[in-house]
C-alpha cells in the first residue's frame, strides 16, 4: 500500500507567519525557517508512522513549500522517500496509478477563506483556481489530479478550515486539525507534540477508508480557470493553449486536469520517471 504525501508550511501547528525565507539575512530569521523546517518535518513523521501503522508499505513525500526545500532531511523518518528541490519534471513528481491514497500535511485554506490562518491559493496575487466551476485551493488540484489516475485524497491535517474544505470536496476523508485559523495571521493552536499525536492517529485511521473515498473526477472538457487579483492577463497577447477571458482571468481547456497542468506549468506531457524506464534494468 502506496500513500503519497504532499506537504506545505502554513497549516502547521505554531506557525502563524508566512515563511521567512525572502525577509533577509539577520541571524534570527534564519533560526526561524529552521524552526519551521523542524516543525513541519515532525509533523510528516508522525503521518508517516501513522500510515505505516495502518498498514501502509510506502510513504512518498513531496516537499511542495516554496521552492521544495523546507523539509529538514537530517530528520526524515528513515522509511519514507522525499521528492524536493526546484525544476521538478511535472506537478506531483511521483503520483501515479501505482498510489493508493493521497494525502496532505501542513495543509491551508483556500485563498479568500474567511479566518482562514495563511490562506491563499498558490500565491497572494492568485484571486482563485477552478475546475470546470468547482472552486479548488492548492490541495484540491491536487486531489483532482490524484483522481485522474484513480488515487482517492483520504487524509488532511493542517487548519480547521483546510480540513473542512477537504471534507467536504472528497466526502469521508479523515481530518487532523492542529490549528484553528482566526484570522489570516493569527490561529488557535495544539502544542506541537499534541498536533503529531492528532495526525499520526489520523493518519492511521485514515488508511482504513482508502476503499470507501472516492477519487475525484472530471468529464471532459476539463476548463481550469486561474482568476487573479489585479489586472494580469493582455487580451491581445494569449498565450498557447489558453484563452484570455479579461485582464484577470485566463481559462486552459483541455481533456484531462494532469493536460491542463502540464500546459499551465509548461511541462512535457511525455516525461517518464527515470525509476519506470530503468524496472528489469540489472544493477
Amino acid at each position: 500500500m502506496k500513500v503519497y504525501i504532499v506537504t506545505d508550511l502554513e497549516g502547521v501547528a505554531a506557525i502563524t507567519q508566512w515563511d521567512p525565507r525572502h525577509q533577509g539575512d539577520d541571524p534570527a530569521i534564519a533560526l526561524k525557517r529552521q524552526q519551521f523546517s523542524r516543525l513541519l518535518t515532525e509533523e510528516v513523521n508522525a503521518a508517516a508512522r501513522g500510515f505505516f501503522a495502518g498498514g501502509a508499505t510506502e510513504v512518498i513525500v513531496n516537499d511542495g513549500h516554496g521552492a521544495g526545500v523546507t523539509m529538514d532531511p537530517e530528520l526524515f523518518d528513515p522509511r519514507i522517500m522525499v521528492f524536493h528541490g526546484k525544476e521538478r519534471p511535472n506537478y506531483c513528481t511521483g503520483l501515479d496509478e501505482t498510489c493508493d491514497a493521497i494525502a496532505s500535511v501542513g495543509t491551508h485554506a483556500m485563498g479568500g477563506t474567511e479566518r482562514g490562518n495563511l490562506a491563499h491559493t498558490m500565491g497572494r496575487g492568485i484571486r482563485a483556481y477552478s475546475l470546470n466551476g468547482v472552486r479548488v485551493g492548492e490541495t484540491g488540484l491536487q486531489a483532482f489530479l490524484a483522481g485522474y489516475y484513480g488515487v482517492p485524497y483520504t487524509f488532511c491535517a493542517g487548519d480547521e478550515w483546510a480540513v473542512r474544505e477537504m471534507q467536504e470536496l472528497c466526502p469521508g476523508c479523515v481530518g487532523a486539525a492542529v490549528k484553528f485559523g482566526t484570522s489570516s495571521l493569527s490561529a488557535l493552536t495544539a502544542a506541537p507534540a499534541r498536533a503529531r499525536e492528532i495526525i499520526e492517529e489520523g493518519a492511521r485511521r485514515s488508511m482504513e477508508v482508502i476503499d470507501s473515498v472516492e477519487p475525484l473526477t472530471l468529464e471532459p472538457p476539463v476548463v481550469f480557470r486561474d482568476e487573479r487579483h489585479e489586472p494580469t492577463f493582455d487580451e491581445e497577447n494569449v498565450p498557447e493553449g489558453r484563452r484570455v477571458v479579461n485582464s484577470h482571468a485566463v481559462e486552459i481547456e483541455a481533456d484531462t486536469v494532469k493536460q491542463a497542468l502540464d500546459i499551465y506549468y509548461g511541462y512535457d506531457p511525455d516525461w517518464t520517471p527515470v525509476w519506470q524506464q530503468d524496472q528489469g534494468r540489472e544493477v
